[in-house]
This record gives structure tokens, sequence and C-alpha cells, in this order.
């Protein structure tokens, strides 16, 4: 279902049980709240990944950094393969 379709589908619910759209609200505004929390959770992350690689005084620290960028392949702007994929 496209977002348009599934839009109007809940639309037209919305006009045949009316005391249902509080519950939508309320569903979209914890889907928008999970969304944040979730990129603070990434945005955190990457800032302890780049901070580490930054400052290379840490022992271990290169498998701290691969875990933190491991934990989010492919939901990130950039690609980190190259570096999680080492051995």
């Amino acid at each position: 279902m496209q977002r348009e379709e599934f839009l109007q589908f809940v639309r037209k619910y919305i006009e045949n049980d009316p005391e249902v759209a509080m519950h939508v609200t309320v569903y979209a505004q914890q889907g928008v709240k999970d969304a944040l929390s979730k990129a603070n959770e990434r945005a955190a992350d990457m800032e302890v990944a780049l901070s580490v690689l930054a400052v290379k005084r840490y022992k271990g620290s290169d498998a701290l950094v691969r875990d933190k960028l491991a934990k989010w392949a492919g939901q990130t702007a950039l690609c980190w393969d190259w570096l999680t994929h080492r051995e």
C-alpha cells in the first residue's frame, strides 16, 4: 500500500468512525516519538564513533568504532562497509 492510499484509507475510516481519530493521533505521535528516539540514538552512536576516531588515545577503540557503525549499517548517509568489514 502506497502512502497516499494509506492516508485515503485512514481518512475514509475516520469519516465512518470519527471517535477513532483520537487514537490515530496518539499512534501517529508515538510513531514520531519512536522515530526521533531512534534518530537520537543513531546520532549519539555516530558521535561516539567519530570522537573515538578523532582521538586515538584509547586502546581497543577500533572495536568500539566498528561496533557502533555496524549497528546502523544501511541507515546512515555514509557507507561504512570499508571500516566495519575489516578483519
